[in-house]
């Protein structure tokens, strides 16, 4: 079979959550807006459901900056 397209590949880049300090993938997790924080999935989006919202439409906000605990 022919090499796959660049595009749908995996990144190789990653980086540790400022919270918890797991490894992670770039494209899950992110920065919060508020807090500016480098977050894993878990705490920047906490569920598939506020992940895909951001998708859409949305402003990248972490689940203790949504909670007010930052």
């Amino acid at each position: 079979m022919a090499e796959k397209i660049r595009y749908l590949r995996h990144t190789t880049m990653s980086i540790d959550c400022d919270v918890c300090g797991v490894h992670f993938d770039l494209i899950g997790g992110g920065t919060c807006e508020r807090c500016r924080r480098i977050l894993c999935p878990r705490h920047l989006h906490g569920s598939w459901l506020r992940r895909m919202l951001h998708e859409l439409r949305g402003p990248v906000v972490c689940v203790e900056c949504r909670a007010g605990v930052g």
